[in-house]
């Protein structure tokens, strides 16, 4: 896969986990839960695969897409395009229910752009 223009724009983008899901191992499982006042506001829980949950973990909001691209190559026996894909394909349904926040990486520090946090 060569990601599409609309994509590569993603890849220099450093996500966080936002604080309105919370994740949790539960036995062999892994899962999104959004955090809500009531339980009757609770749209989902998500359950994640293992590269899923990799890189859910991954989302510091200081490593850029092709930094945790670079850490999937590095732990699966995967290709580029597969890691990819996979990574772009997470961070669009993350992005789809909000449980991430962007953070712009600033140029040539592989750094989030806001140094308050």
């Amino acid at each position: 896969m060569n990601p599409s223009d609309d994509a590569v724009p993603l890849l220099s983008i450093a996500f966080a986990r936002s604080p309105r899901m919370v994740g949790r191992r539960i036995a062999d499982e892994y899962i999104l839960v959004p955090i809500v006042r009531r339980g009757a506001e609770v749209d989902a829980i998500f359950n994640l695969n293992s590269v899923s949950t990799f890189i859910w973990e991954q989302l510091d909001g200081q490593t850029p897409g092709e930094g945790i691209i670079q850490a999937i190559l590095e732990r699966y026996d995967v290709d580029r395009d597969r890691a990819t894909e996979d990574y772009l394909g997470f961070i669009q349904k993350l992005q789809a229910i909000h449980a991430v926040t962007p953070d712009p990486v600033a140029p040539g520090t592989g750094h989030g752009g806001d140094s308050g946090r």
